[in-house]
């Protein structure tokens, strides 16, 4: 029994923990998953990849830009990470049980990757730190299996060849790997032990000579966690837990033999409760650091590559306080063609519910320049898309899809060929690239496009008009007049006038394009509008556009309105069903 125990135990722990791992990563990280998606373009290319390879950590750095190429497959993304974790506690364990099989303490073996994964949880965490984990566990769990089978001098060279290997390989986790040879060897008291210290010497020489020949910025990139997080986050504490409990559970290993004749149940006991604590705290911590309003932006982000208009219109998870939200709302409603009819049945406030005032972050270009391909002012989502890709280390595909098609519509074929021929080396997008070849030099085939062909027709004749300087409003008019039919670009102009309140503005707007191809009839929303500024001229209202309907439903409300004011009472409270038009927001937005 007991060494059916022994051998079952630990192997259904991995078993139950990774599954665990996995529906966890899945319900709180997804969206990060198809976010880091869309911050690298991995190419299928030698000259690529030779060049990745070269830097120090580079390994690292294919493995982990193959593996998350596929994470725009929903599941992929937390059934990889889940099973790397796995397999790096699976190594982790192997190496453990030598200091002494202690199976009980198997879930302590997950604890330095359950540190990974709440690291994974900031998008500024590169996905190299799990990939280097995963190795050092691997080489951990060969230099002790080579420990008991050599002599102190072929163990010390196994150890300097493995540190020196996974530092240029893999980065600064070879101090981490070389610190947990020495501590093995002591634990184990292996002949001449303190020979370990030689492959941590020489990593330390090898190490600041990278340093000091500028290979690498700083000593806490390659003795530290600084080698795993973006350049501009400050390396807090906090990162170095991973590697900090990964040393500690050694000699809890190796203490725990002084348990050996403790009762099955107790054991049973303290693994149950180290499972539990574990869970608890790394719940309790995820939870402390998911920004739940990051993470549905992430989700919009992903719903807006795909398409899926349906999905963010119904999502549960859309904060109507927040811009951007509302902005991946309206864009959404702008795509299924019912932005104007449905726009107050949401929360809306002001004109930076279509375009929210931009503040330098990253994911306001990349929605940005969603929005204003789709509106039609190309040179902006261009600006925007090419900023986005250089800002991004490793490029974005879907912002150079973006920078395609911007090349496509103003007819600049080599730099759109240029792109076509980066996105064919991918494995995600080669096939929608080749399919823009058939735009290449062919002006006819452009403007036949449903989509490129209506973007060109909106280009503004004036070259040197600066787009980002005159305004949301004046571009929009500059398209209209360029290309009446632009309907993405009539909504947005109708809206940014809804929502600025602007009755004089809407005022011209109307007079100027009623009955024109810009405007031929006048949406429910629009009339609601042409009669809060001509409410005792029914007459203007009819030849303007709008219906009996909406004349008598106006009365109605302002009865009511005077009514509620007249008793003292709440207006809000008492206009509730009207929210979905535009009196209510007229009346009660600020």
């Amino acid at each position: 029994m007991s060494t059916l125990y022994k051998k079952i135990f630990p192997s259904l722990l991995f078993i139950i923990g990774t599954g665990i791992l996995w529906w966890h990563l899945q319900t709180i990280q997804e969206p990060l998953f198809f976010y880091r998606e869309q911050q690298q373009i991995f190419l299928f290319d030698s000259a690529y990849i030779g060049s990745l390879l070269k830097q120090i950590g580079g390994l690292a750095t294919v493995i982990s830009q193959f593996l998350i190429q596929f994470f725009k497959v929903p599941l992929i993304g937390s059934l990889t990470t889940a099973l790397i974790g796995g397999v790096s506690s699976w190594f982790f364990w192997l190496t453990l049980r030598k200091i002494h099989p202690a199976s009980y303490l198997f879930p302590l073996a997950f604890l330095p990757i359950l540190f990974q994964y709440l690291y994974l949880m900031k998008d500024s965490y590169h996905y190299e730190g799990l990939i280097a984990m995963l190795f050092w566990a691997l080489a951990l769990r060969v230099y002790s299996y080579a420990a008991g089978k050599v002599n102190w001098i072929y163990r010390t060279l196994i150890g300097g060849l493995l540190g020196i290997g996974l530092f240029y390989t893999m980065g600064s986790v070879a101090i981490l790997f070389v610190l947990s040879c020495l501590l093995f060897d002591v634990l184990q008291k292996n002949e001449r032990w303190y020979a370990s210290f030689i492959p941590l010497l020489l990593l330390l020489v090898v190490g600041s000579l990278c340093v000091l020949g500028g290979s690498k910025p700083d000593y806490d990139y390659v003795f530290w966690m600084k080698d795993y997080v973006a350049y501009f986050i400050e390396l807090e504490p906090f990162y170095g837990f991973s590697w900090q409990v990964a040393l500690l559970i050694m000699p809890l290993f190796f203490l725990s033999r002084y348990l050996d004749h403790t009762k099955t149940y107790l054991k049973t006991l303290i693994t149950v409760v180290l499972l539990t604590s574990s869970g608890i705290y790394y719940t309790q911590t995820a939870l402390q650091h998911r920004n739940k309003d990051f993470y549905t932006l992430m989700q919009m982000f992903h719903y807006i590559d795909t398409e899926r208009w349906d999905a963010i219109i119904s999502s549960d998870d859309l904060n109507y306080k927040n811009y951007l939200h509302l902005n991946c709302l309206n864009l959404a409603l702008s795509h299924k063609g019912c932005l104007l009819n449905d726009l107050f049945k949401y929360p809306q406030s002001g004109m930076q519910s279509l375009v929210s005032t931009y503040q330098a972050h990253l994911e306001e270009s990349f929605l940005f320049s969603q929005i204003y391909y789709h509106i039609g002012i190309t040179s902006l989502a261009y600006n925007f898309a090419f900023g986005t890709s250089v800002g991004i280390t490793y490029g974005s595909p879907v912002m150079t899809k973006l920078l395609i098609k911007s090349h496509l519509i103003y007819g600049q074929y080599p730099a759109a060929e240029k792109f076509i021929s980066l996105l064919e080396k991918t494995w995600a997008y080669q096939e929608w690239a080749s399919a823009q070849r058939k735009f290449l030099y062919n002006d006819q085939a452009v403007e036949n496009d449903p989509d490129l062909g209506t973007k060109r027709e909106s280009l503004s004749s004036d070259k040197d008009l600066f787009a980002n300087i005159i305004g949301l409003f004046d571009n929009l008019m500059i398209i209209l007049k360029e290309n009446p039919r632009n309907k993405a670009a009539q909504d947005y102009a109708i809206g940014t006038l809804l929502l600025s309140k602007d009755l004089p503005a809407i005022k011209t707007f109307v007079e100027r394009f009623s009955g024109t191809e810009v405007l031929p009839t006048l949406p429910k929303p629009l009339q609601q509008a042409v009669i809060s500024y001509a409410e005792h001229d029914p007459g203007y209202c009819r030849k303007y556009g709008v219906n009996d309907n909406v004349l008598s439903e106006f009365s109605i409300f302002k009865q009511r309105v005077l009514g509620l004011r007249h008793a003292r009472r709440d207006v809000a409270a008492g206009i509730a069903d009207y929210q979905p038009t535009f009196w209510y927001y007229l009346i009660l937005s600020k």
